[in-house]
């Protein structure tokens, strides 16, 4: 399949490592964090992350649609804590190795109409994007289905 450029598709995260000013890396999701982010050809992008680790205080709640929702404020907390969601629209530049993320709705919600800009490379058929000291390295998800 001719993709329009090199994002364009579906693309599973395989690291999330964050590196402070003493070289000192972190992982905010786990060491192996699940993720998917998705570029469409018309323009627009969506990006889940979570912990894999990431647990409910009391396992046995019931699942419920969200206006009903009663999860105590612990699991509430520890949901936020655990997640990462945004979608919206993105501008990618090959030249300046670039993409910008226009989000539209969001998990955090001081996202929600603002831009994050993110360096973009790729290398031995991965994606990598960098902001700042984060650094994510995604895989084609089509290689793991």
């Amino acid at each position: 399949m001719e993709r329009a450029h090199p994002l364009v598709g579906t693309w599973k995260l395989i690291a999330w490592e964050n590196t402070d000013a003493e070289g000192v890396v972190s992982y905010p999701y786990g060491e192996h964090p699940i993720g998917y982010l998705l570029y469409t050809e018309d323009g627009y992008m969506a990006a889940e992350i979570m912990d894999p680790d990431r647990r409910q205080h009391d396992a046995r709640f019931p699942v419920e649609p969200a206006f009903e929702q009663t999860l105590p404020d612990e699991d509430r907390r520890a949901g936020y804590d655990t997640y990462l969601s945004y979608c919206g629209t993105y501008t990618y530049s090959a030249a300046e190795g670039m993409v910008r993320h226009h989000i539209k709705a969001a998990l955090i919600p001081s996202w929600t109409g603002n831009d994050q800009l993110r360096r973009c490379s790729f290398r031995d058929g991965k994606l990598f994007l960098t902001h700042k000291r984060a650094r994510l390295v995604w895989e084609r998800a089509a290689d793991h289905a």
